[in-house]
């Protein structure tokens, strides 16, 4: 990660929310971050983990119900009105899961990209359809493809357009939350790669969301590894998935390995509203001591940038060979989308 300040840190978010019967159902609890500069987090979980809550309020659609959000040295937890637009908005964007339901289906491609800078009023007409241009390209879209309408373009190219609209601001921080999850395994690796070029052409730092931990291995730097709205670990890439430290992040690694060598959780994941006591993973971890029961684990340095939230870390491994992660060639940066139908 680099050593300067990271352009983005949440300290401590909480999220509740009220369910019928005067309950309150908490998605996010006390989770601890920071985004470095040109850095890609991953962040990763089992399905309803709270990530996605996360992000929403990283990127300040929903607010903490606890906790504070700092973005490029500036806390924005409770900016609104032109602060907001000014200080986040246009420094700071997402990139949703579908590309189908995030692109309004009544404009143009064109009108997609150009809806920011007319929002923030940058430039004119005539230079807003030239920076539409020049985004597309950047892209792998061909320009011609503005006049038409998102129905018309594969998922590949929709997830494109997505990538380009986010960038149309000159953001410093992306949240891409599974951006490639609705793709076919070719079309995910053309999107990844992009990614990581424009990241090394603009600086970018990412907050990437996903379950696929083979992804996360190519794309980040640092993984932060979530369960039932905990951050349990959080780390150097390759540290983790070499010798993971938490029961949790242990057997998420295992996935990957040999059928003998993997670890498989006892039960289902509990209901976030009604939480096991002490450490959140105790119920389905093979390792669990009375201690676990009655403590909760706080999420603490292990080693040189390396933290996790166990009583008991490192005594939980993987064995055998993780296995390789194969992430195939992506086509030529602008190539036009003339060749590469139904993607």
């Amino acid at each position: 990660m680099s050593t300067h300040a990271p352009v983005a840190r949440v300290n401590g978010l909480v999220k509740d929310f009220r369910i019928p019967g005067g309950r309150v159902l908490r998605a996010v609890d006390g989770v601890s971050f920071e985004v470095g500069r040109g850095e890609t987090l991953g962040l990763v979980g089992e399905s309803g983990s709270g990530k996605s809550t996360v992000a929403r309020m990283l990127i300040r659609l929903d607010r903490p119900t606890a906790g504070s959000v700092e973005f490029e040295g500036a806390d924005i937890t409770a900016l609104r009105g032109a602060a907001l637009r000014r200080q986040v908005r246009r420094r700071m964007a997402m990139v949703f899961q579908s590309s189908s339901t995030s692109l309004n289906p009544y404009q143009r491609v064109g009108e997609v990209l150009a809806e920011p800078l007319r929002v923030h009023r940058v430039g004119e007409a005539g230079a807003r359809g030239r920076a539409v241009e020049t985004m597309m390209e950047r892209v792998g879209l061909d320009p011609a493809f503005a006049g038409r309408y998102p129905r018309e373009l594969s998922g590949g190219q929709r997830q494109r357009v997505g990538i380009a609209r986010a960038l149309m601001l000159d953001p410093s921080l992306i949240v891409a939350d599974e951006p490639t999850a609705s793709l076919d395994v070719s079309v995910q690796a053309q999107v990844v790669n992009l990614l990581q070029d424009l990241q090394r052409d603009l600086g970018l730092s990412y907050l990437f969301i996903t379950h696929d931990l083979g992804l996360v291995r190519h794309l980040s730097h640092r993984v932060a590894v979530m369960y039932l709205g905990r951050l349990v670990e959080v780390g150097d890439t390759a540290q983790v998935f070499a010798e993971p430290a938490h029961p949790y992040a242990a057997m998420l690694v295992s996935m990957r390995r040999q059928a003998e060598h993997r670890i498989l959780p006892a039960g289902e994941i509990p209901s976030p509203i009604d939480r096991p006591s002490g450490c959140v993973f105790r119920s389905r971890c093979p390792i669990a001591q009375a201690r676990c029961e009655r403590d909760v684990p706080p999420l603490v340095e292990i080693a040189p940038g390396r933290r996790a939230a166990c009583h008991f870390p490192g005594e939980l491994r993987p064995g055998g060979t993780d296995a390789p992660v194969h992430v195939p060639a992506a086509p030529p940066l602008v190539a036009p989308l003339t060749s590469q139908k139904g993607r």
